[in-house]
């Protein structure tokens, strides 16, 4: 009987400060599975000056070539200087195939949907509440060895902001940023390499990743 594989990653990031856009991307969960009953938990915690964040991803291969995922993502920050606030949570889940590839290598695509929602304090200017739905597809290619995981990434997203409360007076900019949202679909492409290292069932992961949007509009606030 094949036992299943449990591992759990803990991920720190350190963030600089907090930031007024409308979009933060979570981190992309590629699990590198090889066998079926295999187990991926990984928990994150970020911190910094103004800003936490607090993520959770899972994932299991149902069959020798299927797995399933789901991850949850809850997010805050505050500007000393300016009194400006921010909370969001997200989740997502999705399904997808993986195929082993010779005796460490591993090929695997995930095609899914999240939904989030955020909400915006602005101290001179009252305050937003934002929703919205996300579909992506994600392929990728590693190795994975006892000490090591290595892998390459490519998440492809149509995030739509699908509601909008738009609460602002006094700011004819931040209204229009707010209300310009509501009903609008961007496209995001965000290629990534994570790099897993300690144990066979505990690792370290570090994942870097490059953002590129449909169009030129600031997205990120909290």
């Amino acid at each position: 009987m094949k036992i299943p594989a449990i591992s759990v990653l803990i991920v720190v990031f350190i963030f600089t400060g907090f930031t007024q856009y409308y979009y933060v991307p979570n981190i992309q969960n590629v699990f590198l599975f090889r066998h079926k009953n295999e187990y991926r938990v990984m928990v994150e915690t970020a911190a910094g000056d103004e800003s936490t964040c607090t993520e959770v991803q899972t994932a299991y291969s149902v069959t020798d070539k299927i797995g399933v995922m789901a991850n949850v993502m809850t997010a805050k920050g505050a500007n000393s200087s300016s009194n400006n606030s921010a909370k969001g949570n997200f989740l997502e889940a999705a399904i997808g195939y993986y195929k082993p590839v010779q005796k460490a290598g591993v090929f695997e695509v995930y095609g899914g949907f999240g939904g989030g929602n955020q909400h915006h304090v602005y101290a001179d200017s009252g305050t937003s509440a934002l929703s919205s739905l996300k579909l992506f597809l994600q392929p990728s290619y590693g190795f994975t060895f006892n000490p090591v995981d290595i892998a390459f990434s490519t998440r492809l997203s149509a995030l739509s902001f699908v509601s909008t409360q738009n609460h602002v007076f006094g700011n004819p900019v931040r209204y229009e940023e707010a209300n310009n949202l509501s009903h609008q679909t961007h496209l995001l492409l965000e290629p990534a390499l994570t790099v897993r290292a300690g144990w066979k069932n505990v690792k370290l992961q570090l994942q870097f990743f490059i953002r590129w949007l449909s169009e030129q509009q600031r997205l990120e606030h909290w």
